[in-house]
């Protein structure tokens, strides 16, 4: 396996998990890639969504790389800029596709929670102009084929009020405002509110998705989810979803492996990543 950390920025960074170009099986075979955005409500990157994940894929023979985002409140409105990470990691992704191996038809993002938001806002922007020229590049190498969601974040009914440092601000050793956090001022006006929603920015060049959520989830409701499947079915975008009624918010995989508590185990939601290696299998070899 090839393993390098590639720097972004001063802020963010990316992990490869290349598999290895066996001369055995498999010789010279172009493998899709999964660009994975850990959870943690923009203020940090959870542990739990990551290297395990990045494994995960592996296993069933995809390449994989973790994005480690702007968080820690390193800077004001984490979502924009995390934005432009995930999206620098895509065209870094297919300017390497012949040196790593890599099927530029099968570009994954997958998300979790707040990563799951950004993993939606890179499939619902990747083919938009202003992206594109932030980036100085096309937006056909910045292209999403594919999206993997999990419990994620897609849309806020309001801003937070002025003095909320939002969720997680416990994980920052000096924690700015939740509207400094998600918007980049203390003071959102609708604008600010209805960018940040992606319910708002479907379109009909999003990518195809899984999505799973589970009932019982009390930090991002199951609601946003079932918000989101209706609007692809509107925009003619294919998804599969599975709604689990037992289980907590960020359960990662569900089994030993992710778990740092008794209820992070649930053998029932663990089955998650067998129905998506199952979906996939319809859009890669």
């Amino acid at each position: 396996m090839k393993n390098k950390r590639i720097k972004i920025n001063d802020t963010g960074c990316f992990d490869t998990y290349l598999l290895h170009n066996s001369k055995e099986y498999n010789i010279g075979k172009r493998r899709p890639i999964v660009i994975i955005c850990p959870g943690g409500g923009y203020a940090f990157t959870s542990d739990r969504e990551a290297e395990v994940i990045a494994l995960k894929f592996n296993s069933i023979g995809l390449n994989s790389i973790i994005l480690w985002y702007t968080t820690n409140d390193e800077k004001d409105n984490i979502p924009k800029h995390a934005l432009n990470e995930a999206a620098y990691t895509v065209k870094y992704v297919r300017e390497h596709a012949n040196e790593w191996l890599i099927d530029t038809e099968n570009v994954i993002i997958c998300g979790f929670s707040a990563g799951g938001h950004l993993a939606l806002q890179m499939a619902n922007n990747w083919n938009k102009e202003k992206l594109s020229n932030e980036l100085a590049t096309t937006k056909n190498l910045l292209k999403i084929n594919l999206a993997i969601l999990g419990y994620p974040l897609v849309h806020l009914e309001s801003a937070f009020e002025k003095n909320d440092l939002g969720f997680a601000a416990n994980y920052v050793d000096k924690p700015k405002t939740g509207n400094e956090r998600f918007f980049g001022t203390l003071f959102p006006e609708k604008q600010d509110l209805d960018s940040f929603n992606q319910i708002n920015n479907v379109n009909s060049e999003t990518p195809p998705m899984f999505i799973w959520h589970t009932y019982e989830d009390v930090v991002v409701d199951v609601e946003q989810s079932l918000l989101l499947g209706l609007k692809l079915r509107e925009n003619g975008i294919p998804f599969e979803m599975h709604i689990f009624e037992k289980g907590e918010h960020g359960l990662a995989l569900g089994d030993r492996t992710t778990a740092r508590k008794k209820s992070h185990y649930n053998s029932h939601v663990a089955k998650w990543f067998e129905l998506c290696e199952r979906w996939l299998s319809s859009y890669i070899d």
